[in-house]
């Protein structure tokens, strides 16, 4: 497999959209993207409306392969997790391009079935819910909005044997070690008691696979997402209804707010999930590869600016660490000045994406503004430290 992702890497290259970005990944600028690629495929790629969002928005599908097994990917389905969405692109960008030969065995023996963005409501107005505001993602059973009923019927016309359900996902570290979560897999329950049947197998050795291939190039960086059975989730639903679905979540990588690396990854465990998905030998895989992946954990910050003098009104001195959040608008706005100091104290617990030395460095206490969002200037000028 190492040889398959170095491949991958390479030619990743070549074919990344590198102007999609996330401050571009809008209904109608996918769409234009999407387009152009279909005529440049010469028929290989094809799209089709399956029905319309709440505010009247076409939701596509992109077909590609011709093969017997079925496989789903969906991303998206909340509007402010774009990542995926732009790996999926780039996917279409390789499958379609030159240089790829390897890549034909997927074409040959899959038929791939993409929705690029479930929710466009939500994309446009860069938030998590529809316009219903209706998490669509714990409307699988009760089926309230228009999204939710286009992917279910999607499940149940195709019938896929495989679902790959793609999302963004809160800033957390591998289990307790100091490491940023880049990936995190689930191979969702389907009832309380996780049990295990031939359906969920196979999407636990999906995960494994995606968990060897990503160890040669984010090794110590994947982490297993919580497995409590959620019964409105559609994860959790449509492995019940018969498609070995796995659950793909982009975390986060030190100074890349715009998540490129974690867009890299995805295309390379999707793309070498697929390969050993048309090769027939996810049963040659070894599933504690899955089992043995920490899960996510907490006590992570985005900057942590250690050992502070912090002046108190009275004249005191004390130490301090400080924990900074940035604003999930940095996404789509790399440029966004805002930080929010959400911790403050004994930091000594935490993890963060990147680390300050604040030593030597005197702040006054009445300058702490917790979860107070300030301007990143504003903020440096104060602690009299860079911040990056």
């Amino acid at each position: 497999m190492r040889v398959l992702i170095e491949r991958l890497l390479r030619d990743y290259s070549n074919h990344v959209l590198a102007d999609l970005t996330p401050a571009r990944c809008t209904h109608d600028h996918i769409h234009s993207v999407l387009d152009g690629l279909i005529v440049r495929s010469g028929g290989f790629l094809a799209s089709e409306s399956v029905g319309n969002s709440f505010e009247g928005r076409e939701i596509s599908l992109v077909r590609c392969g011709t093969g017997k097994i079925r496989v789903l990917l969906w991303s998206q389905m909340h509007g402010d997790e774009p990542t995926a969405t732009l790996a999926l692109m780039d996917i279409f960008s390789m499958l379609s391009g030159e240089g790829v030969p390897y890549l034909q065995n997927i074409l040959d023996e899959c038929s791939l079935l993409v929705v690029p963005m479930l929710n466009p409501d939500g994309a446009e107005k860069r938030t998590r819910r529809t316009t219903t505001r209706i998490d669509m993602n714990r409307d699988a059973r009760a089926l309230v909005t228009p999204e939710a009923k286009i992917l279910k019927s999607l499940q149940r016309k195709f019938k896929p044997d495989f679902g790959f359900n793609l999302h963004d996902q809160e800033l957390s570290r591998v289990g307790t070690t100091p490491k940023v979560t880049a990936i995190a897999l689930l191979a969702p329950a389907l009832d309380e008691k996780k049990s295990v049947p031939p359906v969920r197998k196979k999407a636990i050795q999906v995960a494994s696979c995606i968990a060897q291939g990503l160890s040669y190039i984010a090794k110590g960086h994947i982490a297993r997402y919580n497995d409590a059975f959620e019964p409105r989730a559609f994860g959790d639903n449509i492995q019940s209804w018969g498609t070995s679905t796995i659950l793909v979540e982009s975390g986060h990588w030190p100074g890349d707010p715009e998540k490129t690396h974690i867009r890299r990854l995805n295309v390379v465990a999707i793309l070498a999930a697929l390969d050993r998905i048309a090769r027939g030998s996810l049963g040659k895989l070894d599933t504690r590869q899955y089992y043995d992946l920490p899960e996510n954990g907490k006590g992570i910050v985005d900057i942590l600016v250690r050992g502070l003098t912090v002046l108190h009104p009275s004249g005191k001195s004390f130490q301090a660490d400080l924990g900074l959040s940035v604003p999930p608008s940095a996404m789509w706005n790399p440029e966004a000045e805002e930080v929010v100091i959400r911790e403050f104290g004994d930091l000594t617990t935490l993890t963060a994406l990147q680390t300050v030395d604040g030593k030597n460095h005197v702040v006054r206490l009445g300058d702490i503004r917790l979860e107070e969002a300030m301007k990143r200037s504003e903020l440096q000028e104060v602690l009299r430290v860079n911040l990056p």
